[in-house]
């Protein structure tokens, strides 16, 4: 058995819908297939979420409505599919929406990631939706799956955290493959907590997803199927020159996607490796090609990898009366940025500061002013943090060699830089 996943990038037209479906139809295994949402649809339902909370009722309706003929577009290309199909999956798409905006009418809950969990999710719902339909009419019999009745997750709605034992519980008798079934279509990026309410498990959550499935059923692999001939050295959007890394270990790929490198979402990796599954990271464009393969045998390649993070802000702590006891006060900050759900990318301590690099987000100026109570902060934000593996110093003047550097940190292998 087999699991796939496809990006939003993939199924952003009728064009990609399709190409997912021959990619599909070429497998002879038991299959599950997880979808992100279509295109930008996750961004757009974000703005629904910032609207509902100003209560702007003409926002929603218009981009909801927006949503809705995006969707249904992708309906109509699908040429292959029968009048009836196309008509029932317009209803399905509709009874979706329509769900949301009886949830924004009614809602009276003023906690921003509940309702995040319950209007973003609406963008899997739907692209699994259109996927099914066309899967099934057209490729092979195929099931539809919500995840939200297996991924078991705590109350954390914008980045959950997944209760492994409870979820594989529940997914025992959910991909069952009976002989009229041989494929199954479910979401990426949602799941719900123990009350049922819906929650998501971070942005690009999807890979996990795939990762959680694969790892719980026992697949014999996980594909990721993107943009790109696999995983590459660097962004070739702001890197033309790089090129494939055919082979990596578990622990290089969980370093280049902590780092920000285009791999894949950080915790894909842990339950494959804990599960010895392989990865492989192939392309959703041209199929034949080699791609990527990820599992505890492989190796990366002594060529240069370069990630980079954007949008980054740099907290410094100092103690208001100069008197800091280093460990007990660095616990404490870890502890506040970790209510406010921040990953620290990067981190400096001299005997009288504390210098955090994280990403700059809604959470992170009420962070900022938690740590004011007890601390003087100061902070530099529209920062950009590019990390070097097996570096050389041409590489770092060419990459950082005409910006200020604010720190630059550095052992045998890899070079970490945050500039202005």
């Amino acid at each position: 058995m087999l699991v796939y996943k496809f990006g939003g990038a993939s199924i952003n037209s009728p064009e990609g819908v399709c190409n997912l479906g021959r990619i599909v139809s070429k497998c002879e295994d038991k299959l599950i297939v997880v979808v992100s949402a279509m295109g930008k649809t996750t961004n757009m339902l974000e703005a629904v979420n910032a609207a509902c909370f100003e209560r702007n009722t003409d926002e929603i309706l218009r981009i909801l409505s927006e949503i809705g003929d995006y969707h249904y577009n992708i309906i109509d290309g699908l040429a292959e599919m029968n009048c009836s199909t196309v008509q029932g999956l317009k209803g399905s798409v509709k009874s979706l929406i329509d769900e949301v905006i009886r949830f924004t009418e009614n809602n009276r809950n003023r906690d921003f990631d509940y309702c995040y969990g319950q209007i973003v999710s609406l963008g899997e719902l739907l692209s699994s939706t259109i996927v099914n339909g066309y899967v099934n009419m057209v490729v092979r019999t195929s099931k539809l799956v919500d995840a939200r009745n297996f991924i078991t997750t705590d109350s954390q709605f914008r980045e959950a955290r997944v209760y492994f034992d409870k979820t594989e519980s529940k997914l025992a008798g959910v991909f069952s493959f009976p002989d009229a079934t041989k494929c199954y279509i479910t979401q990426g990026f949602i799941g719900s907590n123990p009350d049922g309410a819906t929650t998501t498990l971070g942005r690009e959550g999807s890979d996990y997803s795939a990762a959680i499935i694969a790892a719980l059923t026992g697949a014999d692999s996980l594909t990721i199927w993107k943009d790109v001939p696999g995983v590459l050295n660097a962004d070739p959007k702001l890197f033309p020159e790089a090129e494939l890394l055919p082979e990596l270990s578990y622990k290089d790929a969980a370093e280049l996607s902590y780092y920000g490198a285009q791999v894949m979402h950080q915790k894909t990796v842990k339950p494959l490796a804990n599960r010895n599954i392989p990865l492989y990271v192939k392309s959703f464009v041209d199929a034949g090609l080699p791609g990527t393969a990820i599992s505890s045998k492989k190796r990366l390649r002594n060529v240069p990898v370069i990630a980079t993070k954007k949008n980054q802000i740099l907290i410094s702590i100092l103690p208001k009366d100069f008197s800091f006891a280093l460990e007990d006060a660095l616990l404490e900050n870890l502890l506040t940025l970790q209510r406010y759900r921040l990953k620290i990318h990067l981190l400096q301590s001299t005997p009288l500061c504390i210098s955090l690099c994280v990403d700059d987000g809604r959470n992170t100026r009420l962070a900022i002013d938690e740590l004011r109570i007890d601390g003087v902060v100061r902070y530099n934000d529209n920062l950009e943090l590019i990390t070097i593996r097996n570096y050389t110093e041409h590489l770092i003047e060419q990459y950082a060699g005409n910006r200020e550097k604010l720190i630059m940190q550095r052992d045998r292998s890899t070079v970490r830089i945050l500039l202005r």
